[in-house]
């Protein structure tokens, strides 16, 4: 069983090993997190270990491929395969392999077309699945770039347990209030007068099989946030963290044959522009994640 003693927060000595542990040798810059895989259908032993260890560190890796592979391959469910997660959320926004086209237009579900991640407006902090039941929490988000866009389409990325150890520091009081079972709710979804996804309560910060999952959204709309003071105060440090430079942050742009796997990290996407429509980016999501 995996030792949570760290996430205990009347365990400061425990707590400080595993800071220590974490930052030491943290990366630096985006490069640090780069890793080429020669095929996806057959990974190497060190391309593995590769993975796992920067996943173990950073919560994240880039990867990229020797070539660019034809979208009819289940190129992502192969990676994650051979590195055992296998749980696929295979949501409505999914086409029939389980993994999402995020185009403009690209769900399989019609009604999502109108939805941010099917647009080329940016997209602001946030988790994959936020919104999902508590047994469907998203654990392993990855991504694959078939063509990139003409212009935009950036990503920013931050380790969750980053951002778990700078609230940490300032105040545990904030992870206290992150960890109300209701701190956070995302209001149902209606469809035709119908509701098609209630609302969804949970937690920011929870413990997984073991490990630190975070769940939050910037959006400012559709949202509820508990009004005790705690929260608000915590809220704002949150904001403040995610605003503000901070060396921990990566930014990068997937081009063609690029990828993420993530232990589904904080993460952004600027607004960019594509005229010939032919940026594509593929997306698989998980609800288990590599030992």
């Amino acid at each position: 069983m995996t030792n949570t003693s760290h996430f205990d927060l009347n365990n400061v000595a425990a707590y400080e090993q595993w800071k220590q542990e974490k930052l030491t040798d943290y990366p630096s810059k985006l490069e640090d997190l780069v890793i080429e895989i020669k095929d996806p259908f057959s990974l190497t032993k060190g391309e593995k270990s590769e993975i796992i260890s920067r996943c173990r560190q950073a919560n994240m890796v880039i990867y990229h491929t020797a070539k660019t592979w034809d979208e009819n391959q289940p190129l992502l469910l192969s990676i994650m395969q051979q590195l055992g997660v296998t749980q696929l959320d295979h949501n409505l926004g999914a086409g029939e392999q389980g993994t999402s086209s995020l185009t403009p237009g690209g769900s399989a579900y019609a009604n999502f077309e109108k939805y941010i991640p099917y647009q080329a407006k940016a997209i602001g902090w946030h988790t994959d699945g936020y919104y999902n039941a508590p047994d469907r929490q998203i654990q392993t988000l990855t991504l694959y770039c078939q063509n990139e866009s003409e212009e935009g389409g950036e990503n920013d990325l931050l380790d969750h347990e980053i951002v778990y150890l700078l609230l940490r520091d300032k105040n545990p009081d904030y992870i206290r209030a992150f960890m109300q079972p209701d701190v956070m709710t995302i209001p149902a979804r209606m469809e035709n007068g119908e509701v098609a996804r209630p609302d969804r309560t949970g937690p920011v910060f929870s413990i997984i099989s073991g490990h630190l999952h975070m769940r939050y959204t910037a959006r400012t709309k559709s949202i509820s946030w508990q009004q005790d003071e705690q929260t608000q105060v915590a809220l704002k440090a949150l904001e403040d963290i995610l605003k503000n430079p901070l060396s921990y942050k990566f930014q990068g742009k997937l081009m063609s044959g690029w990828g993420l796997i993530s232990h589904n990290v904080l993460h952004t996407r600027q607004a960019f522009k594509d005229n010939q429509q032919t940026r594509k980016l593929h997306r698989a999501r998980f609800y288990d994640r590599m030992n």
